[in-house]
């Protein structure tokens, strides 16, 4: 799902195809797997999928929750960074009058939620039924080999099971010893976007990740903390009183950052989340990412013990796990990335 459109004819040289309109107002380069008709540009399915129309001014069109991001200046957008663009926020849209861009915010992009508090139970199901309608959802449009890596991490096992409990064919690959070596054009993403450091491209595949699991499923220590801060928990406390956990070693990393009550409201912490981006279809590799969707945002609401167990040790991914395939309980690392290849860690 990558993109380079401009106005004048400035090739990024990312091994990109050039596609022009008719009125040559635009240039539009893209990757592979894009399909042309009527001066529209389009790739993807029902989870994942962008339209470019270009017949005069430029309009995108793309599911609401995209995957990928937008750059922006007046002359040009592209779904990477290039020299003094700016982000388009997930609410956000641009207008093209021709001359440069105008954009205007989706008014209630983002869902409200009631004042319901969620016990471990609700925050189990809700996880569970959005996660299954997100891969049901994949499923029902995928014609491509299917790849889980072979990880002990939380998150893939969460999506393994999943597909365990669909009985959903898959083949399971090792990860790379060493980074892999990528595209042209996955490797300039990977400047910027660390997914992109991690998995190879496999030609005409999915590549299934656990990418989004912290940010999604209440296991971000910084997000965390957020919503800690909201009830007057300091999530430090919280982490020193325990001896081990799941989370323990990571959680040092934001030590720092957590160190102060956070002021940030429930609308701008959904919108850190939502303008997360991590990883997205590489020209015929596809990476498909189900631990992402609105709906888990209602998690925010449940009770303060379900929210601390999942941050410490996740406690609510390992109890969908157990539902779906309980199998793959044995398998999970005592700590998050104790087994992540070594270039991981420069990503």
């Amino acid at each position: 799902m990558n993109f380079y459109c401009s106005r004048t004819e400035k090739n990024p040289n990312l091994g990109l195809t050039h596609t022009q309109n008719p009125k040559k107002t635009w240039n539009v380069y893209t990757d592979a797997g894009w399909t042309f008709h009527l001066n529209t540009l389009k790739k993807g399915n029902k989870n994942s999928w962008c339209e470019i129309n270009f017949a005069d001014q430029l309009e995108f069109k793309h599911n609401r929750l995209r995957d990928f991001p937008i750059y922006y200046t007046n002359n040009t957008v592209a779904s990477f960074k290039f020299d003094n663009a700016h982000l388009l926020p997930i609410d956000g849209k641009l207008v093209d009058n021709g001359i440069n861009f105008t954009f205007d915010y989706e008014l209630d992009f983002f869902p409200i939620l009631n004042n319901e508090v969620l016990n471990f139970n609700n925050c189990v199901d809700i996880a569970y039924c959005n996660i299954k309608e997100n891969v049901e959802s994949f499923l029902e449009f995928n014609n491509k080999e299917i790849y889980i890596p072979v990880q002990n991490g939380i998150d893939t096992l969460t999506i393994r099971s999943m597909f365990d409990h669909l009985n959903v064919s898959y083949k399971l690959f090792e990860l790379a010893k060493e980074k892999p070596k990528l595209s042209k054009l996955g490797e300039h993403l990977s400047q910027t976007h660390w997914g992109f450091s991690q998995i190879k491209e496999i030609k005409n595949s999915v590549v299934v990740t656990g990418f989004y699991g912290d940010e999604w499923l209440l296991r971000n220590p910084f997000y965390v903390h957020a919503l800690l801060s909201q009830r007057d928990i300091n999530i430090i406390n919280v982490f020193d009183k325990i001896k081990n956990c799941y989370m323990k070693n990571y959680f040092e990393e934001f030590r720092l950052e957590c160190s102060k009550k956070c002021n940030l409201t429930t609308n701008e912490l959904m919108s850190q989340i939502y303008n997360d981006f991590q990883i997205w279809n590489l020209n015929s590799t596809d990476f498909f990412s189900p631990l992402k969707h609105q709906n888990l945002l209602q998690l925010f609401n449940a009770d303060t013990n379900t929210i601390i167990e999942q941050v410490t040790d996740a406690k609510l991914s390992k109890a969908i796990i157990k539902k779906c395939n309980q199998n793959l309980l044995k398998n999970i690392d005592n700590n998050k990335n104790e087994n992540d290849p070594t270039y991981f860690m420069a990503s």
